[in-house]
């Protein structure tokens, strides 16, 4: 445990000024925007629309993020990340406060648009820049810890989410609509803190090529061909993943209140447990990756929460579903880390911004594709049926997503390392 503690003692002392402005940004925004994400849902539903809405906003701000993700890339790749994170930032907050004061259905759907593009400004920046600002040595670690930090700052995000609702209304007799919009205001007000540690980076300009040449994407797509199929195969593997967790993720929080019928409270501190848990998991995954290696980890971790994911499926019992929530939610998102190591590792660095963003923009795409399947399920076969074949198409996917990336990347047999030699990144 000295050596665990030593190591991470270690790596956080080696990360540059701009990457600790970085970490203080997410711990801010992350810990607003968790208290958003876990009650807007219910806010939804406290306006008296069905599930199909919920459905339907999910869908909206997944299409705005894949619409916009891959030219915000490009951008980000052309112009660097401060100016496109800024900007984005700040778009996305005043479409979160317009989300948190509308109530009619049209209104609500534009504003859940106009929120997706935002975020997906926000988002494409995010692993260019740690990127290209770490060495290759410290981004295991580097994106580990982020992933973490974001766990973290969600737990604190929802607890204050679920317990202020319900203090507002239980406490002092705020109505149920009000007490929900009055946190979710607070959560953006936090959100909003998170410009300052922005405005404070060090100026990071467009990403180069190694000879010094500005980023052209023409040109990348005639010079750098083993980089682009690297991009279309994570791409395609995003979608696929996507498609099946965004017919679960989004509507944890209402799972367990149409299944269970519990407190805003008990759903804040289950999904909060959830995410504690994958912090932690985060921060032994260097320990798992030098043990079994990146690409093997990520499949070993990915099929080991099948299981638990089919035990929140099928079981009527309130802790049982909890548990396997918490177990799957720490072992499939600890594979994370790996798995962005991994796509940065065989990319062409001035590409770096196009393969997230387009890795992003498919996310986002199957969270659209999969949100009215969803919705659908549950409101056809109701609160137990719905959710558990959901629940289980989610699960044949992810193994066979486990699959195709052991094939392809578990061994070096189709790709290379277009990694910088040390003492490079920007």
């Amino acid at each position: 445990m000295t050596t665990f503690f030593m190591e991470w003692k270690q790596q956080l002392q080696q990360y540059s000024r701009n990457i600790r402005l970085f970490f203080v940004f997410n711990l801010v925004f992350n810990t607003g925007f968790g208290m958003f994400m876990l009650v807007y849902n219910l806010y939804v539903r406290a306006l008296g629309y069905e599930q199909t809405m919920v459905g339907d906003l999910v869908a909206m701000t997944a299409i705005a993020s894949a619409i916009i993700l891959i030219p915000a890339g490009i951008l980000n790749d052309r112009f660097g990340s401060k100016p496109v994170v800024t900007f984005g930032l700040f778009a996305m907050v005043l479409a979160l406060t317009a989300r948190s004061l509308f109530e009619a259905r049209h209104g609500m759907i534009v504003t859940a648009f106009l929120g997706g593009m935002s975020q997906a400004l926000v988002s494409s920046t995010v692993l260019p820049f740690m990127a290209n600002n770490s060495t290759p040595a410290q981004r295991v670690h580097l994106f580990s810890f982020n992933m973490a930090l974001v766990m973290f700052a969600s737990v604190i995000g929802n607890v204050l989410g679920g317990s202020f609702s319900d203090i507002f209304h239980y406490s002092f007799g705020v109505p149920e609509v009000a007490s929900l919009r009055l946190t979710l205001l607070i959560g953006v007000g936090i959100a909003a803190l998170g410009l300052f540690p922005v405005l404070m980076y060090s100026p990071v300009g467009a990403r180069v090529r190694r000879d010094g040449a500005p980023f052209r994407l023409r040109e990348a797509a005639r010079n750098h061909k083993m980089s682009l199929q690297v991009i279309v195969l994570f791409a395609l593997l995003s979608l696929l993943s996507s498609s099946a967790g965004g017919m679960i993720v989004p509507y944890l929080n209402v799972y367990f209140e149409d299944r269970f019928h519990v407190s805003n409270t008990m759903i804040g501190i289950v999904v909060s447990l959830g995410q504690g848990a994958t912090a932690l998991a985060y921060l032994f995954g260097p320990a798992i990756a030098r043990r079994f290696g990146e690409a093997k980890a990520v499949v070993l971790l990915q099929l080991s929460s099948i299981p638990f994911m089919l035990l929140t499926a099928y079981t009527m019992n309130f802790y049982l579903a909890s548990a396997g929530y918490l177990l799957r939610q720490a072992l499939m998102n600890a594979a994370n880390p790996f798995y962005n190591t991994i796509k940065m590792k065989y990319v062409e660095p001035s590409m770096r911004g196009l393969a997230s963003s387009s890795g992003e923009a498919m996310f986002n795409l199957g969270w659209f594709l999969a949100a009215p399947v969803s919705t659908g399920l549950v409101a056809r076969y109701g609160p137990y049926y719905g959710y558990a074949y959901a629940f289980t198409v989610t699960a044949v996917v992810y193994t066979l997503i486990s699959i195709l990336f052991h094939i392809f990347f578990g061994k070096e047999r189709y790709f290379k390392s277009m990694e910088e030699p040390e003492g490079k990144s920007a």
